[in-house]
This record gives C-alpha cells, sequence and structure tokens, in this order.
C-alpha cells in the first residue's frame, strides 16, 4: 500500500507549541515546519539533487504562510528538474547582494578618505594638504559618491577634459597622478580589481600646455623708469621694500615673499634658502650685495620683530600676499603685460645672459634652475659661488647705473 502524507492545516501550524525538543511538521514533498524548542517555526525544504540530499530554508513562520512555502516548494521542484539547484541560487543571490552593499560603502570617496589617512605619515603636511585639494577641487563634487567599481575611464577622461578647458594643465597632470597612486592603492586593498588610469597614455591625454613668458621689461628706459616709480611708491612700507628688493635678487616671488630673518647672513653676505623652501627642493645661496644688504637693514626696522622680512600687514605671523606686488605694479600705472612679479626674473635671466660675460650655467645657477646631473649640481653649487657674487655684483651696478642716468 502507498504511503500517505497528511498535509498541514493552518490551524495546526498556529497551535503548534515547542516541546523539549526541536521537532518537525510534514506537509508533503520534502516541505516542514521545523518548531525549535525556543519557540522559533522556520519552513525547510529537503530534496536531492544529482543524487545527494539536501536542504534549504524557505523562512520563518508567520512571515512566510503555508500557503507562501507551498509555493516555493513547488518553484524549487521546477528549477529542480531543469537542473537548477536551489541553495546555489541562493548563495548567488547572498554574494550579489553583499557585492551591492559593498560598491555603496566602497565609494570613491571612502577610497580617497582611507588613501589619505594611510600617506599622512610618509608626506609634509603641506604636501599632503596640497594633494587633498586637487581631489577636492577637481575630482569630488563629480565622483565622490559613485562607487569605485563603477567608475570608467570615461569618466576620468571628462574630468582630463574640463580641466583642460580650464587652460589648468599642470593641475591636470597632477590630479590625474594622484589618482593613478589611489587607484594602485585601491587595487591593493581589493577595492577594484584594476588600476583604470595605468590604461591612459597620458602623453596624448593630458595636454601640453603653451610656454608663457612672463610680462617683463628688458629695455633700459623701460627699466629705469620702472625703478624710479618703485622709489616713488606711496603704499605700504613693507610693499615699497618688496619691490626695491625684488628686482635685486631674481627670486620667484614665492621665494621672496616667504624669506625669513633666520635666512639672512650679514656676515657672509649671503641669503640662506633652505631645500624645503625651493622649488627644486636643493638649498639655494644668494649673494647679498651692499646695495640689497643696506636694504635690508632698513627694512628690518619694520618687520625684525617678525618671522617673515615681508610680514603682512593683517597677520603678522604669515607673510605677504600673493598679489600685493602685482597689485602695487598696477597702482603705478604698469599694465600685466608690461611687468608681473615673476617677470623680474625674467628681466634679469634676458639682460645678464645677453649683457654680461657670465656663462649660462652661472645664471641658471643664480636662478636656481637645473643645472646638470644630481652630482653636477652639488658641484655647481660650490664651484659657481664665487662667480655668482660677481654676477650679483655687476647685477646690482646695472640697475644703480640706470637710476643715475
Amino acid at each position: 500500500m502507498a504511503r500517505t502524507t497528511t498535509t498541514l492545516t493552518a490551524t495546526q501550524i498556529k497551535q503548534a507549541k515547542p516541546e523539549a525538543k526541536d521537532y518537525k511538521l510534514s506537509d508533503g514533498g520534502g516541505l516542514y515546519l521545523l518548531v525549535t524548542k525556543a519557540g522559533g517555526k522556520h519552513w525547510k525544504l529537503k530534496y536531492r539533487f544529482e543524487g545527494k540530499e539536501s536542504k534549504i530554508s524557505l523562512g520563518a513562520y508567520p512571515e512566510i504562510t503555508l500557503s507562501k512555502a507551498r509555493e516555493l516548494r513547488e518553484r524549487y521542484k521546477a528549477d529542480i528538474a531543469n537542473g537548477i539547484n536551489p541553495n546555489e541560487v541562493k548563495k548567488e543571490k547572498k554574494a550579489k547582494l553583499k557585492e551591492d552593499k559593498s560598491k555603496k560603502q566602497n565609494t570613491l570617496n571612502k577610497v580617497v578618505d582611507d588613501f589619505f589617512i594611510q600617506i599622512v605619515e610618509s608626506v609634509t603636511p603641506k604636501y599632503h594638504k596640497k594633494l587633498k585639494s586637487y581631489y577636492d577641487n577637481h575630482v569630488k563634487d563629480h565622483l565622490g559618491t559613485k562607487p569605485i567599481k563603477e567608475i570608467q575611464r570615461a569618466d576620468i577622461l571628462s574630468i582630463v577634459d574640463t580641466m583642460q578647458d580650464k587652460g589648468i594643465f599642470e593641475s591636470t597632470k597632477k590630479t590625474i597622478n594622484l589618482l593613478e597612486r589611489i587607484y594602485k592603492y585601491a587595487v591593493s586593498r581589493e577595492y577594484v580589481e584594476h588600476n583604470i588610469i595605468a590604461d591612459f597614455d597620458k602623453k596624448v591625454v593630458i595636454k601640453k600646455r603653451a610656454v608663457k613668458h612672463h610680462a617683463t621689461l628688458t629695455d633700459d628706459k623701460s627699466i629705469k623708469i620702472l625703478l624710479q616709480s618703485i622709489n616713488n611708491y606711496q603704499g605700504e612700507v613693507v610693499t615699497k621694500y618688496a619691490l626695491k628688493i625684488i628686482p635685486y635678487l631674481a627670486l620667484r616671488p614665492i621665494e621672496l615673499r616667504s624669506l625669513r630673518w633666520e635666512y639672512i647672513n650679514f656676515k657672509d653676505n649671503l641669503i640662506v634658502i633652505p631645500a624645503d623652501k625651493m622649488k627644486m627642493r636643493r638649498e639655494h645661496l644668494v649673494p647679498m650685495t651692499s646695495t640689497v644688504k643696506k636694504m635690508i637693514q632698513e627694512l628690518k626696522k619694520y618687520t625684525g620683530d617678525k618671522p617673515y622680512l615681508f610680514a603682512n600687514t593683517v597677520y603678522k605671523d604669515r607673510y605677504m600676499s600673493e598679489n600685493t606686488i602685482n597689485v602695487a605694479l598696477r597702482r603705478m600705472g604698469f599694465g600685466k603685460d608690461e611687468i608681473v612679479s615673476h617677470g623680474f626674473r625674467a628681466m634679469f635671466s634676458t639682460i645678464a645672459n645677453e649683457k654680461s660675460h657670465f656663462s649660462r650655467d652661472v645664471i641658471d645657477t643664480q636662478l636656481a634652475h637645473s643645472v646638470g646631473n644630481s652630482v653636477s649640481q652639488a658641484y655647481n653649487r660650490a664651484k659657481y659661488l664665487d662667480e655668482r657674487v660677481k654676477l650679483m655684483q655687476w647685477w646690482s651696478d646695472y640697475l644703480e647705473e640706470l637710476q643715475k642716468c
């Protein structure tokens, strides 16, 4: 006689009470309700797949009703008949949910935050802040909330195009270099499988900036008028000294503005700028002529009690703002197409190369340009110092002579 299975009823399920041990209430076809000693009621389906017995959880009662449990049983039996293992499907769905959750959590912002925490000990605070600014200013608003796994090459190229349309080519290069480092970190932490930035040919993707020559004056008459205008300047006294001194030193504006009193060696007539304050990251020596020394000694009466020679008029522990010299030049009537603060270096370079007898290497060394390899650079620093003293005296005499004419 064939064995018959009594099916469950809703009332029977509702009235089932916990006992000393877990027990099962069968509904047939492998479906049963597991009643635990703790009082839980859980639907299970027992089945065979490829000759092996297995089971799958269908959910808890009463969330899963009797009719819903039977519906799931029939659906899974149909899958099994078609060679589909319900447990494998369930595992795949669970893995997909986990991956989707991970994607949502691992946004580019999250990965970038982790990256900057990791590098904080290996870079200076100033450089750390600078790197962060490239991301914050150019990437964060566009891609920050997007899961890093969903970011495509086209997304990165869109940022590159936007930046280059603004003409900020150097920032574009540095931003892409930063993103490449971030993606290398992301690969190592398994946030992504591939560094998509490594696929770019930067020489093709990033345009080269057109060479920009800083506006300057190079004829004697124009330079004479400029120097006379500086001598007659009626603005802030510290600004006036910055204007008076900058033509003599051939420093980059930031190097001049950030000069500290501790860099000034009156005994040896040298300004010694530490390597970390220079663009090329090498200590730079600037010979002081008697004219420059006299002006700096005069300036000391006004800012000698502050850290910087060219102290900020508002914040005494900071140096002069970036636009101060340029604004002063405009007030004196010189247009930005005639002379800018950086143009004093161009003035020195042009005239020294055209009119002096000093070699280009000596002039470039005084400009803190890269000359030769790292070994020869260190050698030239010492070799050329005597010649550079003479060069700066020649330059000082040239400027003084113009003002006498």
